[in-house]
């Protein structure tokens, strides 16, 4: 009987890994894992900003202090390493930033910027979907300036454009909502040489300007 029992568990050890092999087997559950989400890519964007200063030069006496709106476009690419993002942008903008004065007794002037462009430098650091960045780079500006002078004789009726260059530094933080969709807001500041205007009259003056510029825009990313 002793050997009939041992005979019997040696015989169910041996079935047992047999019967083990015939159930079915159950994997388990595999999820593809989202891919990372990067700042690399290129976008486009619009935005809307309101600046800030004053007209320097001779056209500080004639223009005074600047303000107004601008609203633009944006487009550029970067590239992310790490943390470390780097790219470049460029953007145009329209509207205007407006000043106006009076010199002197009889004479009144209006100057106004009404576009201005940029290419510039972005150095950031990415917190996943939030970038933390720095800029640089060109600017330039379209200003236009009017005077009325009754105090001359004749009276001099005047208006001229001039093409000012300049440069642009300032810092901004961007969100991205979506894997394509960003949100931003940045303060800039430029400092734009100054240029000729009213030529050929008693009113001639160079004029150049400096203006803060706090902006928000949306950005679609590639």
């Amino acid at each position: 009987m002793r050997r009939g029992l041992l005979a019997l568990l040696a015989s169910t050890a041996m079935a047992s890994p047999a019967f083990a092999a015939d159930l079915p087997q159950s994997e388990a559950p595999y999820y593809v894992p989202p891919p990372l989400f990067t700042w690399t890519g290129a976008y486009v964007g619009a935005n809307a900003a309101y600046g800030v200063g004053r007209y320097t030069y001779g056209g500080g006496s004639y223009f005074g202090d600047a303000g107004g709106g601008l609203f633009g476009i944006t487009g550029g690419y970067n590239y992310q390493s790490g943390p470390v993002v780097a790219g470049v942008e460029a953007d145009l903008a329209f509207g205007g930033v407006n000043g106006s004065g009076n010199p002197r007794a009889g004479v009144s002037a209006t100057g106004s910027i009404n576009g201005e462009g940029s290419l510039r430098a972005r150095f950031g650091y990415a917190l996943d979907h939030t970038l933390f960045y720095i800029t640089g780079g060109y600017t330039g500006a379209d200003l236009k300036g009017s005077v009325s002078d009754y105090a001359s004789n004749p009276n001099i009726l005047a208006s001229q454009s001039a093409y000012l260059n300049g440069f642009v530094i300032g810092t901004g933080v961007e969100f991205a909502l979506t894997r394509n969709i960003s949100v931003k807001a940045e303060y800039l500041f430029s400092d734009y040489a100054s240029s000729g205007l009213f030529n050929g009259t008693i009113d001639n003056i160079n004029s150049g300007l400096g203006v803060s510029t706090v902006r928000a825009g949306i950005n679609y990313r590639f």
